[in-house]
């Protein structure tokens, strides 16, 4: 029975006790999730395509948007769908493990490779286009280094991802995670950039990487204290672009775009090719110049060509790639990391606490 709370004639951005169950799914035109940072603007635009619809052409789209921190409510219940018609027309979300699991991408894979759209020279080099055209991305979010100046001691700022590995920096790298106090283990954590650094440097990489990890903490707060004497940050953040400009300490920190390429975690959008004439004022939204501009202002920049200025001029980007990401069990994989990356850093701070 579907929960009288939930709105699906207009966009709902619901909290988790409202999310829709697994059975609802197949009501909706659109099922969305941003990062946090983006979710009010974007919303904003979401509501005005669906009433402009219902002004002009009298179509009602049922559109699902999550709000507040929340990331896996409904979503988790995709993967259990058997049937086109228990899964949601159209699957806004950046990049996450389970996106491309088989039993959800054959409901989603256009039946003919669409053409490769003009792209940012960056984004054309780092490969984001999936070849088969299931996840369309429209954006990503990059991440790249915040150097407090002040901590270097007169070592060269890192220029590249394996700069990060050196010994050089032990205890000196702060990355994006949480957990609610230091007896439990991290309930967040950033597993993309575990995954892609144990994808490109193997065990042994990650393993150094995690010797020179002095703290996870959520990317906000590294943020706020980057630049400052707190013994929460070191010399290095590893941020995504937004959270990096947002330091307010900028005499004595700068944003470095890694030489080999910031790491790029898409964003796009998944489309059952049954609904796409349908949904057409939802794609041309999400890949129009107008959310394009907004992306563009926030540092999650648009693969828009049309949206002047939403990279710095010469700069690369990097990520795992599709064929890695199809040919691997992107669950496993970064589980692996994270289990490679914790042993190595619990180690670390044991280590550290006895000598």
């Amino acid at each position: 029975m579907t929960d009288p709370r939930i709105h699906l004639s207009a966009v709902s951005q619901l909290s988790p006790a409202q999310a829709p169950p697994p059975a609802d799914l197949g009501r909706l035109d659109l099922l969305g999730r941003m990062p946090i940072p983006l979710r009010r603007p974007f919303k904003v635009g979401l509501d005005r395509v669906v009433e402009q619809q219902r002004a002009t052409q009298g179509q009602e789209l049922a559109c699902c948007f999550l709000s507040g921190g929340e990331w896996y409510r409904p979503f988790d219940g995709l993967l259990r769908a058997d049937r086109c018609r228990e899964l949601p027309g159209m699957v806004v979300t950046p990049f996450y493990h389970d996106i491309l699991a088989p039993s959800l991408l054959r409901h989603y894979t256009p039946e003919r490779r669409r053409p490769t759209p003009p792209l940012p020279m960056a984004c054309a080099a780092a490969g984001l286009i999936d070849p088969l055209g299931a996840f369309q991305t429209f954006a990503v979010i990059p991440f790249l280094f915040l150097v407090d100046e002040s901590r270097l001691g007169g070592r060269p700022a890192p220029r590249t991802w394996a700069d990060l590995l050196e010994p050089q920096w032990a205890d000196d790298i702060v990355f994006g995670g949480w957990r609610p106090n230091e007896q439990v283990p991290y309930q967040d954590y950033n597993d993309f950039l575990l995954l892609s650094l144990y994808h490109e440097f193997g065990a042994a990489g990650l393993a150094a990487f995690a010797r020179n990890v002095r703290h996870l903490q959520h990317n906000i707060r590294t943020a706020t204290q980057a630049g400052s004497n707190s013994r929460s940050v070191g010399a290095i953040a590893v941020l995504p672009w937004l959270q990096a400009e947002l330091a307010p300490r900028r005499h004595r920190l700068r944003v470095v775009w890694p030489a080999d390429g910031a790491l790029a975690m898409p964003i796009g959008y998944l489309l059952q090719p049954a609904a796409e004439e349908r949904l057409a004022p939802l794609v041309d939204y999400l890949t129009g110049s107008a959310l394009g501009g907004i992306l563009a202002r926030n540092c999650y920049p648009p693969i828009n060509p049309a949206v002047s200025g939403a990279f710095p001029s010469g700069v690369r980007l990097k990520w795992p790639g599709w064929e890695y990401a199809r040919s691997h069990d992107l669950k496993a994989e970064g589980a692996r990391a994270a289990q490679i990356f914790f042993r190595h850093w619990y180690g670390e701070q044991e280590a550290r606490v006895c000598s």
